[in-house]
């Protein structure tokens, strides 16, 4: 039986609780109310997402959505100044999703983390603890983790989250049809921006802006590679398809049209040498057993080569294969810098890291921390400040070096590696045509990443490729838990049946 001392206890716990909880949402609101009239797409957009944020992690699929919509799609608003900080919507939206699938890695048996899967979350860890160790600052911590693992969010749920099929085969049609919105959105950009930066004439200052739903920049600097990159991994996945009976004739044709048409409207030359990647890392399988009768293939993939060829070099750069190849070597291989004020270029970038060692086993081995070595006209780590204009992030193999050292740059490619093999093992294993299919096609993107690593530092930087390597390796992780290649077996413990 409750005293009344009791009572009144509970009653003025209850009347303060009650007290507290106003107060708090009267501050709430009036904090909202002052973010809301700033004027600030940022402060507004963090505010969205302290509202939003805790429903959406109730819902993950919804969340994928939007995070495949804003990444994807929305991109194409980064280049305004006014939707620059876009991109730190789809970073957010990938944070909320690491909760759910942390809670499901924890909890859940019907999910399990492939080898390459393991890497990148010990990367993660590795990462995080080599930053501690060579603490710089706050800020650069901040930065430089979200520019790495702004999509591993998407990445670890694709992975662990029981999702239904049918929603994965949503998400597949939802890419290609975001592969086929290129063409639309890179027609206006090569007739309408392109004019704006000085027209053809200007060659690669102009159509750089050529960039598709990723964004394009009036100012240069377009992730228009990103979008190439993305067309052929969606031209390798239809390929794969229709060479597995799984896409009729007439509908291939049509689709890889429309994904091959953007990649003439802006001088992208890593184009000539992504094609034959993807071609030849399609075919390489068949090639080992019957050479001559896939020469056809081949001389399709020559003329397609060659015929984008001709359209960077001489209808846009207005110059001859021998003079651009000349040129390209000097200022990727060279002693040139890749641009105008810059020091390095993408060889020299990683050659330089070497250079400046020294006896420095601890950099050498763990590097200076994540965002130590992240250069823009905005902001700069406190290695690239030593390094000012040189360049020394300029592909993702030297930014690695520099801030995680070759501990953490082996990781992060023997992440790619396994991630082929694993692939491979998928496709050797299971008997659906379709599995087999996108089991080559990620191979074939996979390639295209392992080039990345040495032409830009856009998969370690950049979230809309980020996202795309997200989709590829969380596809490929979630196919090989749905055929049982990551779980144990109990039969191997159970007596072996003998059947006459």
């Amino acid at each position: 039986m409750r005293t009344l001392s009791t009572t009144y206890r509970h009653r003025s716990t209850g009347i303060w609780a009650w007290l507290a909880l106003g107060v708090g949402g009267l501050g709430l609101a009036l904090v909202f109310a002052l973010i809301a009239t700033s004027g600030s797409p940022l402060m507004v957009g963090m505010a969205a997402a302290l509202i939003v944020g805790p429903l959406l992690l109730l819902v993950p699929e919804l969340t994928i959505w939007i995070l495949l919509v804003v990444g994807l799609v929305l991109g194409v608003l980064t280049g305004s100044p006014k939707f620059s900080k876009l991109a730190w919507g789809a970073s957010l939206l990938s944070m909320l999703l690491l909760p759910p699938a942390i809670i499901n890695m924890m909890w859940s048996q019907e999910r399990r983390l492939p080898a390459f899967m393991k890497i990148a979350v010990l990367f993660l860890v590795y990462a995080v603890l080599v930053t501690f160790a060579r603490w710089y600052s706050l800020g650069e911590f901040i930065a430089g983790f979200k520019r790495y693992f702004q999509a591993f969010g998407l990445m670890l749920a694709l992975s662990l989250i029981v999702f239904p099929p049918e929603a994965y085969a949503r998400w597949k049609k939802f890419v290609l049809v975001v592969a086929l919105l290129q063409l639309p959105f890179a027609a206006f950009e090569l007739f309408v921006l392109v004019p704006m930066r000085g027209g053809l004439a200007h060659g690669s200052e102009a159509t750089d802006v050529v960039a598709g739903t990723f964004g394009a920049n009036l100012d240069g600097g377009s992730p228009n590679a990103v979008m190439v990159m993305f067309l052929f991994i969606a031209l390798a996945f239809l390929v794969a398809r229709w060479r597995a009976g799984l896409l009729k004739t007439g509908r291939f044709v049509l689709l890889s049209a429309i994904c091959l048409a953007p990649l003439g409207f802006g001088e992208t030359k890593i184009a000539v040498v992504m094609l034959p990647l993807v071609g030849v890392s399609l075919l390489r399988k068949d090639l080992m057993k019957a050479p001559l009768r896939y020469v056809p293939a081949l001389l399709v993939m020559a003329l397609l080569t060659m015929a984008l060829g001709y359209i960077y070099v001489v209808l846009m750069m207005k110059s001859t294969p021998a003079d651009v190849i000349a040129n390209t070597l000097r200022y990727n291989v060279g002693d040139q810098g890749y641009s105008q004020g810059m020091v390095l270029n993408r060889f020299t970038s990683i050659t330089f890291w070497f250079a400046r060692q020294g006896d420095d086993l601890v950099s050498f081995l763990i590097g200076n921390g994540l965002g130590s070595s992240f250069s823009s006209l905005t902001s700069n780590g406190h290695v690239a400040l030593k390094y000012l204009n040189y360049g020394i992030n300029m592909t993702a193999v030297s930014t690695l070096l520099w801030d995680v050292g070759m501990i953490g740059c082996l990781m992060f490619i023997s992440m790619l590696v396994l991630a082929w093999f694993a692939a491979g093992r998928l496709h050797n294993e299971v008997d659906d045509a379709g599995v087999k299919a996108d089991a080559l096609a990620i191979q074939a993107a996979l390639v295209l990443f392992g080039l990345q690593l040495v032409y830009a530092d856009s998969i370690v930087n950049l979230v809309s490729l980020e996202i795309v390597v997200a989709i590829v390796l969380g596809y490929l992780s979630y196919l090989m838990n749905l055929h049982g290649l990551l779980r144990v077996k109990k039969a191997v413990r159970a007596p072996v049946r003998r059947y006459a």
